[in-house]
């Protein structure tokens, strides 16, 4: 489901107009992403969890290359599925 699709469903099923519902996305998206970026963990329970974790550098290899490498440390998003949302996914 694409993001023009889920505005449409939520505007029906609220009967907001589309334009709003776009913008409480938006919206959403940029709080959670805001939070992200000062380190803060996003939970809304029972549905997602998002979480920076982070990775050290380290030596690695190359195999198109056949050389050893460095690999700068990285910060990359952990996000956890809530368990009623599991639950439904498994029982259909």
């Amino acid at each position: 489901m694409k993001k023009n699709e889920i505005v449409k469903e939520i505007s029906k099923r609220l009967g907001l107009p589309k334009i709003e519902c776009e913008a409480v996305i938006e919206t959403f998206g940029d709080v959670v992403k805001d939070a992200l970026v000062k380190g803060e963990k996003v939970s809304i329970r029972g549905f997602v969890s998002f979480e920076v974790t982070e990775f050290k550098g380290r030596d690695g290899y190359n195999p198109m290359t056949g050389k050893k490498e460095y690999y700068d440390p990285v910060k990359k998003v952990k996000c956890k599925i809530g368990k009623p949302i599991k639950e439904a996914i498994n029982m259909g």
